[in-house]
């Protein structure tokens, strides 16, 4: 596009210079290089070019003969009208000549010779017209105002502006327009620009003749009429659930959080933004109803504050027809996911175009940045005049299920994207979709920049790995910059290439995607594209106006604002922030409250932390160079970790430029204490070598005593208790100084609490005739933010359960059922004194004689063993049956029939219910148990009747071991299958459709209830599973499942994260009336399905919930004692 950047002409000229000879003979004749000269030599190899607009420099050779030269200059290419006749001595070329800006001359040089002997040379001219421009320093011009067809600017006084050149960046081709600025404005240092469209982003140049004296670039004010005028969050949400179709949101300076709205309707909002540009942030996502037929969002700022309830900016949720999808002038920050995203719903859309909009840090994995995978259907997608920058797994995946017609991105600046560690990133183009006639779609790439994609966990590239994924159909014009090997590797994996495989790939690579005018740069076409300062200064990306419009406005370093406030004590630096600490810090500044003296010592942000590249420079003993400091007005601690490094590495600490510690390489959370803090005063770091410092931490802590904390001082309330009674023991303790939280560990079971008692009940011990004793210990542990102190000792107690009779009727009987050596014909194997109690084998199994012992995990009890039934892989003709009369529990002596296997498993079936996983049985699992080294016996609970074995591979069987219930109540069994018949039709019958959170939940099937108490829970589906997915943590008042047992039991949750990822600080928590929470992890990867959490729960309601953050919650089980 012809834009505000003036173009440098320069001129060659190759005259060429020649002599015939002719002979009528063959005879050779000597040339003489001394034939004397009539005249001087006409100059050849003319050349001439533009030096900082005014200056051309001309040069020739010197031809023989000539002492000087003549250049004349004319203003026409006839020559006739001279203004310009240079003497320039042959010493003196080539010549340089200062010029009038803004000319166009036509030049011509003879050679002469100044003692007069010879004639003067030929005339030699030069055969391009050669053109000067002006060159003034800039004048810094601002935005003043903007209206929906005018924008002003101002700029620093000075009488040498006479026009603003205008150019929009909606058609990169255009020409400028220009706008004469009248002798008030130039007085003023002040103009309206007006003539312009709505809702378009202008780039003006201030300009005195040719040269440009600075730019803005801003965008004019969208035309809204009739709009529903909004303040507050609660009043955008009503006006979008009131199906406004038009909405303009006031500017303020605090978000408007909105969580997740569903459209209703057709929907434009617009943001008011200030006169500079400032746009209302709407923090939340928005999801697309059933009867939206278009979306137009501009001049906003979203922000998704890294929430899982809302990943992405849009998402579908229904099978809506949308004619267009549009955004404009909008800022897309800070999501988890990313832009837009489509799964199941299989909506219908027209036209998707993004214009004008940066998307900024997108944060997390387990799903990607612009993400269509369902059955939709698609017409065209636009990216133009945008900036995506940092984060995101695929940026673009639209999957094979989808019909898409044509992509197209074009006049865009990636930088730093796509750096998820895994196996799901595809790169930026994961483009798997065939448009209607089964063919791949149109995919235009062109004018783009891509900038920063090394990343060294190997994922990033350009075209995904599948060998099915779209390559571009029309591809010119893109740079890039600072792009790995990989980044190139196109329709291959090329995570798992190294060596000349990886640089023949990428070669490969690069051959198909640097056509057509596309270029990979040696040197950073922006000002700092790693600072995000992306400004362009590449004359090849100018001239071929590639990257974001946005950023060929001139850059204009805005000054560093040095003011530092007090650090509040409790402050932890992030040091590896990229988003506050940018590259380097190479020069004064101040971040997140830390103060930078650099001059010459730049100090590196890497991803362990803060880099002092060398010795400071110190005046007074306070360092100006290659140090940082921190401002505080309190007594208090630095808490500071320095990476280990080779040689004498150390970082110095002091007050006031007063030496306090040395920190030396390799030192962990080392404290430095300063006491006597009064009014405000700087601590200072720096170094004496090279070092980094990777943990600094501002805390109010000035004990300088002994690391580990004191040992609470622990009462109990009683130390005997009665088996099976409903009773419960109170611990208590006077708060230890800097502990932050107590472990308490009862009968091996951690518990973790804040406050300085616990209370535990203690119907669910059993013990045998002599009663028993259970120990119990109590620990301080530091606050989560004190990383110097350490865990306490335990203080160590008990308390002992007595034995109670059975009540008549009801009693616990063990059986014992052994394999006699040689076994028999029958292959039936029943207990002496219970003949309900047998196994039975089919298959030829044999007994023989062997000796081992075997203990329950925890106990220094054992049971010898002298026989053994060999069993093998069952099958339909190889089966082990266990049957039992009773309810109880069995004790299973197995083990492996290959002492070095690891992959043998047992499981045990009734009816067509798992009640034991498959189990690994493996010697590597033998213990110590009282004098002995014995086998763990495998404990299962089971029900009266048959229970199948299943073994993957040969697994020995010693005895087995039953505790029958006679005569106990009949048990309770609950299932809670959210993939159940009855459950899935309440979840579609409740009017609630899936994915929507609801925070009015009360729903009750089969005695389990599922209640929001005014938290979002929504239920949703993945291919057959459901599941229920409460939007966030509990404290059990909000968010539950609740349940009414009068029988203690095994209770059997099974869940997962919410994503891919796994993040065990998300607990599945379990609370009985008001008794003590009890959590467990259940945070992990949805990748890998439910995964069961187990509790042994006492009689009473239930309450189950999410602590750390949400979960999903696929089924519930509880099974009586």
């Amino acid at each position: 596009m012809k834009r505000i950047f003036s173009a440098i002409l320069s001129g060659v000229i190759l005259l060429a210079f020649g002599a015939a000879l002719s002979s009528c003979t063959e005879e050779m004749v000597d040339i003489n290089d001394e034939v004397a000269l009539g005249r001087c030599l006409t100059p050849t190899e003319l050349s001439a070019k533009i030096i900082d607009g005014e200056f051309i420099e001309f040069s020739w050779t010197k031809s023989k003969g000539a002492t000087e030269f003549v250049l004349e200059l004319y203003s026409d290419e006839e020559m006739k009208q001279k203004v310009e006749t240079f003497t320039i001595p042959a010493a003196d070329v080539p010549y340089t000549a200062d010029l009038e800006a803004d000319m166009t001359y036509y030049a011509r040089v003879k050679g002469v010779n100044g003692d007069g002997v010879i004639e003067d040379s030929n005339w030699a001219t030069f055969d391009r017209a050669l053109q000067t421009y002006a060159i003034k320093s800039s004048l810094n011009p601002e935005l003043v105002d903007r209206s929906a067809s005018s924008i002003t600017i101002k700029w620093t006084k000075d009488p040498e502006v006479d026009h603003i050149r205008i150019t929009p960046a909606l058609n990169a081709e255009e020409e400028y327009t220009r706008f004469d600025v009248s002798a008030d404005a130039q007085a003023a240092a002040q103009v309206e620009v007006t003539g312009l469209k709505a809702s378009v982003n202008y780039t003006l140049a201030v300009h005195f003749k040719s040269a440009q004296r600075g730019t803005v670039s801003a965008w004019t004010r969208p035309s809204v009429e009739g709009a529903t005028e909004v303040a507050t969050a609660e009043a955008l949400i009503q006006a979008l659930t009131d199906k406004a179709p038009v909405i303009k949101v006031a500017y303020s300076e605090t978000p408007y959080v909105i969580g997740s709205v569903v459209l209703g309707g057709p929907v434009a909002i617009y943001g008011d933004a200030t006169a500079q540009g400032a746009q209302p942030t709407i923090q939340g996502g928005l999801k697309i109803g059933a009867d939206v037929k278009s979306v137009h969002l501009e001049a906003l700022t979203f922000d998704g504050a890294a929430l899982a309830d809302y990943p992405h900016n849009l998402t579908f949720d229904a099978a809506a027809n949308v004619e267009n999808i549009t955004v404009v002038n909008c800022k897309l920050n800070n999501y988890l996911r990313g832009v837009l995203y489509e799964n199941s719903k299989a909506p219908t859309v027209g036209a998707i175009k993004y214009d004008g909009i940066e998307v900024n840090n997108v944060t997390g994995d387990g799903g990607d940045c612009f993400d269509f995978r369902g059955a939709a259907t698609v017409n065209s997608i636009e990216f133009i005049n945008s900036t995506l920058n940092t984060g995101a797994r695929t940026w673009f995946r639209v999957d094979a299920n989808t019909k898409l017609e044509s992509i197209k991105l074009t006049h865009c600046t990636f930088n730093n994207l796509c750096f998820a560690n895994n196996g799901n990133n595809n790169g930026i183009f994961n483009i798997r979709a065939l448009n209607a006639a089964g063919a791949a779609p149109t995919f235009v790439l062109t004018h783009n920049v891509f900038l920063n994609m090394n990343d060294d966990n190997k994922r990033c590239c350009l075209v995904a790995k599948n060998s099915t994924s779209a390559f571009p159909t029309e591809l010119s014009n893109n740079f890039f910059y600072n792009c790995y090997d990989r980044f190139f590797v196109a329709q291959k994996d090329g995570s798992t290439l190294s060596g000349d495989d990886l640089k023949a790939a990428a070669d490969e690579g690069r051959a198909r995607i640097l056509v057509n005018g596309s270029v990979e740069l040696t040197a950073d076409p922006c000002v700092d594209s790693a600072r995000d300062k992306y400004n362009v200064t590449s004359k090849e990306v100018i001239e071929a106006n590639a990257g974001d419009p946005r950023w060929y406005a001139a850059y204009v370093e805005i000054p560093e604002d040095l003011t530092q406030e007090v650090t509040a004590t409790g402050k932890i630096w992030d040091l590896t922030d990229g988003q506050t600490f940018k590259k380097m810090a190479d020069k004064d500044m101040v971040r997140d409250g830390i103060r930078f003296f650099v001059k010459n010592t730049p100090i590196n942000f890497t991803k362990e932390g803060f880099e002092f590249t060398g010795e400071a420079v110190l005046e007074g003993g306070v360092p100006v160079d290659g140090g940082i400091g921190i401002k505080v007005n309190e007594p208090g601690s630095i808490i500071i970790s320095v990476a280990a490094a080779a040689g004498h590495s150390n970082l110095t600490v002091s007050l006031d430029g007063k030496v306090s510690a040395s920190v030396p390489a390799g030192a962990e959370y080392q404290k430095v204490t300063f006491a006597n803090v009064s009014g405000e005063q700087m601590i200072y770091i720096y170094g004496c070598h090279p070092a980094t410092m990777t943990f600094l931490q501002w805390t109010s802590d000035v004990q300088v005593l002994d690391k580990v904390l004191a040992t609470p001082q622990v009462k109990i309330s009683k130390t005997t208790v009665n088996e099976r009674a409903e009773d419960e023991i109170t611990l208590t303790w006077d708060a230890v100084d800097y502990a932050g939280s107590y472990n308490v560990t009862v009968d091996g079971k951690k518990k973790n609490v804040t406050e300085t008692s616990y209370t535990f009940a203690t119907g669910g011990y059993a013990v045998e005739e002599a009663g028993g004793d259970f120990a119990i210990q109590v620990t301080a542990v530091p606050a989560a933010d004190d990383y110097t102190r350490v865990e306490s000792q335990p203080a160590e107690l008990s308390f002992h359960v007595n034995d109670v009779p059975e009540e008549p009727g009801i009693k616990v009987v063990r059986y014992s059922l052994t394999f006699p050596e040689g076994g028999n014909a029958e292959e039936k194997y029943v207990c002496e004194n219970n003949a309900g109690f047998y196994v039975q084998t089919t298959g030829g199994w044999v007994v023989d004689a062997n000796s081992q012992k075997f203990a329950v995990v925890g106990t220094a009890e054992y049971d010898s063993y002298s026989t053994r039934l060999k069993g093998s892989k069952t099958s339909d003709s190889k089966s082990m049956t266990i049957t039992v009369p009773n309810d109880g529990k069995l004790y299973i002596a197995a083990r492996s029939a290959n002492s070095s296997a690891t992959d043998r498993t047992m499981a045990l079936m009734q009816g067509d219910k798992e009640i034991l996983a498959p189990t690994v049985i493996q010697d590597a699992d033998k213990f110590t148990a009282g004098d002995a080294s014995a086998f763990p016996y495998v404990v299962v609970d089971v029900k009266a009747g048959d229970i199948q074995v299943v073994l993957n591979n040969g697994i020995n069987f010693y005895g087995i071991v039953y505790d029958a219930f006679e005569g106990a109540p009949a048990g309770v069994d609950y299932v809670w299958d959210f993939s159940a018949p009855e459950w899935v039709d309440a979840m579609n019958g409740s009017g609630i459709a899936a994915n929507t959170n609801d925070s009015n939940w009360n729903l009750e099937v089969n005695g389990l209830k599922v209640v929001s108490g005014g938290g979002s829970i929504k239920w949703n589906v993945s291919g057959e599973t459901y599941f229920w997915q409460p939007g966030g943590k509990s404290d059990g008042t909000t968010r539950y499942f609740e349940f009414t047992t009068e029988m203690a039991g095994k209770l059997t949750v099974y869940a997962s994260n919410t994503g891919s990822s796994e993040d065990l600080t998300r607990m599945v928590t379990v609370k009985v009336g008001d008794g003590a929470e009890e959590s467990l992890p259940g945070g992990y990867s949805s990748s890998n399905g439910a995964v069961p959490v187990e509790f042994n729960i006492t009689a009473g309601t239930v309450k189950i919930y999410p602590t750390g953050n949400g979960l999903r919650f696929y089924k519930i089980e509880f099974h009586s004692n």
